[in-house]
């Protein structure tokens, strides 16, 4: 069995009668020319006007693109995108590319000139930063009571655009959309309040609606006054399958419905154990992102199971606030109980592992340290033949190729 490790692919060895299920995404083919499925989304967008009659000469443009963290080709979607804007008149002097960052790191100037391609040092690149309060404008109170404050250069652009991907977020509901406003180019202070009912009712991958992280994010993304938005979904290969253009909110549920379709999978019941990778690069670039595989885990794994985490982690664990807390607390009880006495981003996903370590045992092969693993309450593996030796005393496995985008559901309805 292959499974996706960094750039590479591993060979996983598991006795096939141990295997009750190896659960993929639904395979949908990429499209066979991007250009032609950009050309005609921005032709047929949904409920707003075309780009001919939005973008104006001598107008400012801003574009909002996601991190190195996310799979959306961003690159060559912007190879295509920019010269439509071109044709509408605008002019690459108008054009700021803003990258939501959210709280996570900038971009380098490698990665803007990758991600820029024949553009770079053509129009202007830069990075959000959460704390820079000279960078951030306030929008007003949301209904939640969060004093929203974004990125000033943004929203002062006279045209609001934002690219980027639909996929199931573990308590955003899912990601893509208004989420590139927030957390994309929101102040610190907004994420982490919006982020703090993460344990909230209804604070899910899949769910929308009674979702109160996302009904929030979709408040933001109407008071930040987006005026067009590409929203592409991604099979798992990391190729698009369908562009959705037009109105923040609208183009997003469609995109939501597509992801639905392509990643929910059933599993008739809990199961002893579960093997799965982060998909590989950039989704195992560090544990703090390749947590999101070890929720999809937990989700259809029995109560004192084992989950086995294949996930490079070139990058190490990715935050130094979560590296704290979890190394700082005698015990997962103490993570929990710090974050509900204060919420601090960052030290979220340590709450999350925390929670998650409570329900199933976590076993990681990975480049990080064997010793650093061990500091997190998880058990690293040093080969991949060790896993045999792991899971010798489990009955019924798993196996979850893909599994920070799949979303695996419990039972037949």
């Amino acid at each position: 069995m292959q499974l996706k490790y960094g750039k590479t692919n591993l060979t996983v060895n598991v006795p096939r009668e141990k295997i009750c299920g190896i659960y993929m995404p639904q395979f949908m083919p990429g499209v066979k020319s991007l250009r032609e499925e950009i050309f005609a989304s921005l032709k047929d967008p949904i409920g707003t006007q075309g780009l001919e009659k939005i973008i104006a000469p001598g107008k400012s443009i801003a574009i909002i693109v996601d991190d190195i963290t996310r799979a959306i080709p961003t690159d060559k979607i912007l190879n295509i995108f920019i010269p439509c804007l071109k044709r509408c008149g605008a002019e690459l002097k108008d054009i700021t590319v803003i990258c939501a960052t959210g709280a996570h790191r900038g971009l380098s100037e490698e990665e803007f000139n990758k991600l820029l391609g024949r553009y770079y040092g053509r129009i202007k690149a830069v990075n959000h930063d959460c704390d820079n309060d000279e960078r951030l404008i306030p929008l007003g109170k949301s209904s939640f009571g969060n004093q929203i404050r974004i990125n000033k250069r943004f929203y002062e652009s006279d045209i609001k655009i934002i690219i980027c991907d639909t996929e199931f977020h573990q308590f955003c509901g899912y990601g893509g959309g208004a989420k590139s406003i927030l957390p994309g180019i929101a102040d610190r202070r907004s994420i982490e309040s919006c982020h703090s009912r993460l344990e909230a009712e209804g604070s899910e991958p899949g769910r929308i609606e009674g979702n109160t992280v996302r009904e929030e994010i979709e408040e933001a993304g109407r008071m930040a006054g987006v005026d067009f938005i590409l929203n592409a979904v991604l099979n798992h290969k990391k190729e698009i399958v369908k562009v959705f253009s037009g109105d923040i909110s609208r183009a997003f549920i469609a995109g939501t419905k597509l992801c639905d379709r392509i990643y929910k999978v059933r599993i008739p019941d809990q199961v002893d154990s579960v093997i799965i990778s982060a998909g590989g690069y950039p989704r195992d670039i560090n544990l703090y992102q390749a947590q999101k595989a070890i929720e999809s885990a937990v989700r259809v794994v029995k109560k004192g199971g084992k989950v086995v985490l294949i996930a490079e982690c070139r990058d190490g664990h990715g935050s130094e606030i979560f590296h704290k807390w979890m190394t700082e607390e005698p015990d997962l009880d103490a993570v929990i109980k710090r974050i509900k006495k204060k919420f601090i981003l960052g030290a979220h996903k340590a709450y999350l592992i925390a929670r998650e370590l409570k329900w199933a045992d976590v076993y990681i092969y990975s480049k990080m340290p064997c010793s650093l693993i061990r500091s997190y309450h998880m058990h690293p593996i040093d080969n991949v033949r060790e896993i045999n030796a792991v899971i010798s005393d489990s009955d019924r496995i798993i196996v979850l190729p893909e599994a920070p985008i799949t979303l695996p559901v419990i039972g037949s309805e």
